[in-house]
Order: structure tokens, then sequence, then C-alpha cells
């Protein structure tokens, strides 16, 4: 790690994006503090939040922790729309996870992006293999060919901030043509993007890949049958939809019915959308 300040970073829970080099610690719903004796020297403490609905634990963890030590203990990140500065890797996120722009130039009602990071940003590139963008397809042809350039020493390689289905152009597959992909994350979010959804299936398919590689985010919850139908046309375009529910920017996790967790459940896991739609069932057969 070569930063300004040794930072010890906390997060609320462990996944398979946070960092976990010494200098990282996981309370997993433990208030109290550790022994900071234990963690190499650092200089700041700061508790990373993703969701609303972990903020009000985070500043807990806050509170504890600042009674246990001199050093400055700061709260922050997405869950709180921290201001959203250059990209740090393997600070906040495991070094192979980059981004290479920041922001997005659409005002798309159901994300926060905009709003948090602004328009879009072209960053430094680093080393790494998942693109994790929230909008690459908008940075310029130049940025990209770099970013192209940087992926070709990479493996394993995976596009998952959601590519961007209209701007999915023969430049773009033809370089990814040429590199080690592992996932192309696309999105499809309402009905009217099914269009230039299949355009850009057909150019990917055209280009070499298939249902193994191109993935699909679709966002559901609020009408099960008009959001099955959605999720059943990606699939038959030649990609794996990925069910997500809609989450409001509010202080506590939306809820959902039962029934809504099953459906998501269902259309989330490969193997049972694969099965639900060669048998042809509907979203109530769960059992199927």
């Amino acid at each position: 790690m070569n930063w300004d300040k040794q930072i010890l970073r906390v997060f609320p829970k462990k996944t398979s994006y946070t960092p976990e080099d010494p200098l990282t610690y996981y309370p997993d719903g433990i208030i109290q503090a550790p022994m900071f004796s234990l963690f190499p020297t650092f200089d700041e403490i700061h508790i990373s939040c993703s969701f609303t609905w972990d903020k009000e634990y985070c500043i807990k963890l806050q509170e504890q922790y600042q009674a246990f030590t001199d050093r400055p203990v700061k709260v922050g990140g997405p869950g709180f729309a921290s201001a959203v500065g250059d990209f740090v890797p393997g600070l906040y996120l495991k070094p192979n996870i980059i981004f290479s722009s920041r922001g997005c130039n659409n005002q798309c009602p159901w994300c926060n992006v905009p709003k948090i990071e602004g328009r879009l940003k072209e960053l430094p590139i680093c080393p790494g293999n998942i693109i994790q963008d929230n909008n690459f397809l908008q940075t310029s042809k130049k940025h990209k060919d770099q970013v192209f350039e940087m992926l070709r020493s990479q493996r394993r390689i995976q596009f998952k901030g959601g590519l961007q289905s209209n701007l999915i152009d023969d430049h773009f597959v033809e370089n990814v043509r040429s590199l080690k992909i592992d996932e192309l994350w696309l999105a499809c979010d309402t009905d009217q993007s099914l269009p230039a959804f299949r355009t850009a299936c057909d150019k990917l398919i055209k280009g070499g890949f298939n249902r193994e590689k191109i993935k699909c985010y679709v966002l559901i919850g609020d009408d099960m049958e008009a959001n099955e139908n959605r999720l059943q046309e990606v699939y038959r375009m030649g990609a794996m939809p990925f069910a997500q529910l809609r989450r409001d920017f509010k202080p506590f996790k939306t809820e959902y019915s039962m029934e809504w967790k099953a459906f998501t459940r269902q259309w989330q896991r490969p193997a049972s959308i694969k099965a639900h739609m060669e048998r042809g069932t509907q979203f109530k057969d769960y059992s199927t």
C-alpha cells in the first residue's frame, strides 16, 4: 500500500469485494471496539458504509471507536452519499477491482450515481481485471483503448458495472474479442430498453460470445408478471438475466413480500433459470 496515510478501514461485513490486508477489520454486528494494538500502526480509522440501512450501525461504531483511540475516526461511503474523489486501488475495494471512470451522464430516475458522483470523469488507469465503472462506454475512445491495452495482461476479465446497451459498438466488440473475457454485464432496467438490448446481444453473439459470458442486471419490484416477461426476453436474446430488486436510497432496507423474494431468488440462479425457461413454467411454479 502506498497511501499518504496508514488507514485502518472498517467494513460492516466482509464481502467478495472488500480488501483483506492487515489494515482491514470486519466487526460483523459487533459494536465494541477491537484491540487496536493488534493492527499495524495507523493514522486514521475509516468506517466504510455501502448501504443506507447500515448507516446507524456505522455511526455507533464511530462513537464506540472514538472512545478508545486518539486517532481520527471517520465514517462515509456510498451509504452516506460521500463526495467521490480519485479512485485508489486496494483502499476500499480489493486491488484487482478498479474504476477507470466515475459518474454517469445519464439521469435514470432509479439511479443515484449522477447525484453522488456527478457527470462522467475519466481517471488514471490502474491494473485490474474487474472493471466496475458505472458507465465505461461513456468514456472517450482514447480512454477505452488505454483500458483495453491494460487488460491485455489480465485474465478472467469482468465488466461488472453494467454496460449501456445502446453504446456497445463495433469498436468495443472487436477489442473485447481479443481479451480473456469472463463476464460482460449489461443492464435492462425497463421494457423500453429491450430493443437496444437485443441489438447489443446480437453484436456480442456475432462477436463470439454466448450466455456463459453475456450477463444482464434486470431491475424488478413493481409488476411481477411484466418483470417475468422482461427476464424471459433477456434470456431468449442470448443473455443470462440476474434479477435485482429496486432499493430506495433510504435509511432502511426496502422490504418485499415472501413471494417477491422467492421470485427474485429464482431469477438469480442460472440452473433454476435454465430449467424454468426450458420447461416453460411461470413465476408461480416455484417448485418446478
